[in-house]
């Protein structure tokens, strides 16, 4: 595995931490907050997912396979549940864009370690 791998898959995460931070608060400012719980929910969990998948890769833990495994299967199914919304909110579907892209780089990294 090369550092530009790994270096993709950190920024990755790091972009799709933003994406979801932004899409979680423009959820809850809309006057659709209630009917988006769902949305705000995995937004939260998969940007806490993505800083610690960075975080474990940036310092080469152990554990970092595994943190890439649930970083991306927090990213499947926050773009799943935001590409429902994608229509309405390009937060949305700036968000889901940015989870598809993390999911594949943590993916690469897990099956490679």
């Amino acid at each position: 595995m090369t550092t530009a791998t790994i270096d993709t898959c950190i920024q990755d995460c790091l972009d799709c931490l933003r994406e979801c931070e932004i899409c979680a608060d423009a959820c809850l400012s809309g006057e659709t907050a209630a009917m988006m719980a769902e949305c705000i929910r995995l937004c939260r969990d998969c940007a806490d997912l993505c800083a610690l998948c960075a975080r474990f890769s940036i310092r080469k833990s152990s554990l970092y396979a595994e943190a890439c495994n649930a970083c991306a299967k927090a990213c499947d199914l926050c773009a799943q549940e935001c590409e429902k919304h994608a229509a309405h909110a390009a937060h949305c579907q700036s968000c889901a864009e940015a989870c598809r892209r993390c999911a594949k780089s943590c993916r690469e990294i897990a099956q490679a370690a």
